[in-house]
């Protein structure tokens, strides 16, 4: 259960840090945080996966659905069939962060980013992405980690 706990927590979290985005930041605009190393910012993504493949907005909320009903269908076969902790923190992760995003993108139409890399090289810097985005690439490191272990045990 602490699993569910981790996906209740980044939902809220992101929920709440992109509800305080949304509402002080006007879209567009860019601040340097953290001495210049992350720019914070308020971009909403409307139709686009990974910032830069443009699919329409239907198709995102379709792809992202089918996304999230894949993971919580590996989440419950864990837990039926006895996956591994490691497993399912990173599917737990991975549903926290997707079912965010879903919900912006199902309520808004769009998902709020806010944060990106100062870095020099322009094209790593244009890439906006939120704690959602970060769990889910997180998540899907522990995933992939913990089954990777686990076949080696076998």
């Amino acid at each position: 259960m602490l699993s569910l706990t981790i996906a209740g927590g980044i939902f809220l979290l992101d929920y709440k840090i992109k509800e305080h985005i949304d509402s002080t930041r006007l879209q567009g605009s860019k601040e340097e945080v953290l001495g210049g190393r992350l720019l914070l910012r308020n971009c909403h993504n409307k139709d686009k996966i990974l910032g830069k493949v443009k699919i329409g907005r239907e198709n995102c909320q379709e792809l992202a659905a089918a996304g999230m009903g894949c993971v919580a269908g590996e989440y419950w076969h864990q837990l039926l069939h006895g996956g591994n902790k490691l497993s399912r923190a990173g599917l737990a992760m991975i549903l926290g962060g997707g079912m965010s995003n879903y919900t912006d993108r199902r309520n808004k139409g769009y998902v709020t980013d806010y944060v990106s890399l100062n870095v020099k090289k322009k094209e790593i810097r244009k890439i906006v992405f939120n704690l959602s985005d970060v769990c889910i690439a997180a998540g899907t490191i522990l995933w992939a980690a913990g089954n990777l272990f686990s076949y080696r045990k076998k």
